[in-house]
């Protein structure tokens, strides 16, 4: 069961056998100037919201002045402290999350977010970035990020040395990131 019960907390470990398997992007591997490419995606596809799990990456899209509609960093690229900085109006939510694991504060902060992404775009306001900042690591995110985003959102990460991961999220790429979910070790606290 994927979701967190009242009283009945919940962290997943991600097992030995499945690290070599989650090395593999789970959409389209953008290589050539990525955050340019991912940019005219976005334009071209209009997706109803954008999600962008990793510091390096959601600098990059910064520094291009694009700004994603939920950015999910840990202060860290590539397992070292990476430089800080700001974005004026972003709400931040914080999480813990240890390395190798989903933690249910990290996946409730996520809820949040899309929650609070969905309240804004009801009420037709501006909208604002909402900023989750992990105390841990943020890589395995990726997972409940798809898992709880609106269809046809767009969810990106780093794959290092390589370039930028595109996921756009239907019905089968939910199935498999739960899928992949299932088989993590669970903890119960």
């Amino acid at each position: 069961m994927l979701f967190f019960m009242k009283n009945n907390k919940r962290t997943y470990i991600l097992p030995e056998e499945l690290r070599e398997e989650l090395k593999k992007p789970l959409g389209t591997l953008l290589v050539d100037m990525p955050t340019k490419a991912l940019i005219e995606i976005v334009a071209e596809s209009q997706p109803p919201c954008v999600v962008m799990v990793g510091d390096f990456c959601f600098h990059e899209a910064i520094k291009q002045k694009f700004i994603p509609t939920i950015a999910i960093i840990d202060g860290l690229n590539l397992r070292k402290p990476y430089q800080e900085f700001s974005i004026a109006n972003a709400t931040i939510i914080k999480a813990k999350n240890p390395p190798a694991t989903i933690t249910e504060d990290a996946w409730q902060a996520i809820k949040k977010a899309f929650k609070r992404q969905q309240k804004k775009k009801s009420r037709k306001t501006e909208k604002e970035l909402t900023v989750l900042v992990i105390d841990g690591e943020e890589d395995l995110l990726v997972l409940p990020a798809v898992i709880e985003a609106p269809l046809n959102a767009i969810i990106t990460y780093g794959q290092p040395y390589e370039g930028l991961v595109l996921i756009k999220v239907t019905t089968n790429v939910k199935l498999k990131c739960k899928k992949l979910i299932e088989r993590m070790k669970v903890e119960k606290q």
